[in-house]
């Protein structure tokens, strides 16, 4: 198995930055979101969708890949004090300071005229929001990772051992031995959608989040097993090609019945989403493996910065895109200028967090 996974790690560099489109976006598409522009784009919700499709499931995937890579350098005491320190203390962090300024805009933009000040003493009335103004809105991504970490340990544990690797090893061989094997990784979580899907509605709140904790918890464990696998990485690389002509036929058939405005029931539905993503993650690892093989300073400084871009770049989005949409302009420019000060703003606090322990240790920073 190689020492590192370097197109795996500039992967996850450009799925997080990825995040910074996607949710500037989120303010011009007819979608819900914390601020809107009076103006909606038709035209934005055509990537917006693509993404839409695999983002999420490729961050699970990958932060799956990461806990197979980190529990080759350490054991399971170390693994478990590293999440909670990392992920935990920055939830908690972000929970008072971070995420309070994304609630307090949006209620701005929905009437209100308190000031912040007046508005943060009723976040430590611990009421959940909306009715309250106590969230982890985009943090709940770090609850489910730190979360998935723990109760996976158990299996984590086993497929570390012996007869786990031998169990890794057969899988291996099935997948490579016929050329729809590879396509069963699917299953799980076709089942989970269909059996828990109609039922629980994605809420991001944990304890009446079922359909949606169960498939990304599977998209979790599938890339630790896979990233434990250097046969099935292997197999990735090599048909990379087939998945990103079999993605691009998903991407038709997905847009096609959504312009056409077609019939298209739970089943077919669940097929074409399940399949969507899975084909254009296996095309993305399958190329990054392909085509990078080596990192470099810059890959050791943005994998660094990864963490609290992720934490800050919603609250800039937010506050900025908030003075931002009362403008007369267009939405390329509103949406050029949020992306720019986003990615702006979070570099700065990356450049702040980074050089004082204290601060490291609120971001979630080795």
């Amino acid at each position: 198995m190689k020492d590192r996974e370097y197109g795996l790690d500039w992967l996850r560099v450009a799925a997080f930055a990825a995040l910074i489109f996607y949710h500037s976006g989120m303010i011009f598409v007819p979608w819900d979101f914390h601020i809107k522009n009076a103006e909606q784009s038709r035209f934005l919700e055509l990537p917006m969708l693509f993404f839409n499709r695999w983002r999420l499931p490729l961050l699970f995937f990958i932060s799956g890949c990461g806990v197979a890579f980190s529990l080759r350098r350490r054991g399971w005491g170390q693994f478990s004090r590293e999440r909670l320190r990392r992920l935990l203390i920055p939830v908690v962090f972000g929970m008072f300071v971070i995420v309070p300024p994304q609630i307090y805009y949006e209620r701005l933009q929905h009437g209100a005229t308190f000031s912040y000040a007046e508005f943060y003493r009723t976040v430590f009335e611990l009421v959940p929001y909306p009715k309250g103004s106590f969230s982890w809105h985009h943090l709940w991504f770090v609850v489910y990772i730190l979360v998935y970490s723990l109760i996976g340990i158990p299996i984590f544990a086993y497929l570390r051992s012996d007869s786990g690797q031998r169990a890794l090893g057969a899988l291996g061989r099935f997948f490579c031995s016929s050329p729809v094997a590879v396509y069963l990784v699917n299953l799980p979580s076709i089942a989970v959608a269909l059996m828990l899907g109609p039922k629980w509605p994605t809420t991001h709140n944990l304890v009446s989040d079922w359909a949606n904790f169960t498939g990304s918890f599977i998209t979790f464990l599938w890339g630790f097993v896979i990233a434990s696998s250097p046969a099935i990485l292997d197999l990735i690389e090599r048909r990379r090609r087939e998945f990103l002509i079999g993605g691009i036929a998903a991407a038709a058939v997905f847009f096609g019945l959504r312009l056409t405005r077609a019939g298209w029931g739970l089943v077919p539905m669940t097929l074409i989403n399940a399949y969507f993503g899975m084909l254009w993650i296996f095309t993305l690892v399958g190329y990054a493996r392909a085509r990078i093989k080596s990192g470099g300073p810059w890959l050791t400084y943005l994998t660094e910065a990864v963490y609290p871009f992720y934490v800050v770049h919603q609250t800039i989005i937010i506050v900025a895109g908030f003075y931002i949409i009362q403008q007369p302009w267009s939405i390329g420019v509103k949406l050029a200028l949020t992306m720019l000060i986003t990615l702006a703003g979070s570099w700065l606090a990356f450049e702040g967090v980074r050089r004082t322990p204290v601060t490291r240790l609120l971001f979630g920073l080795k």
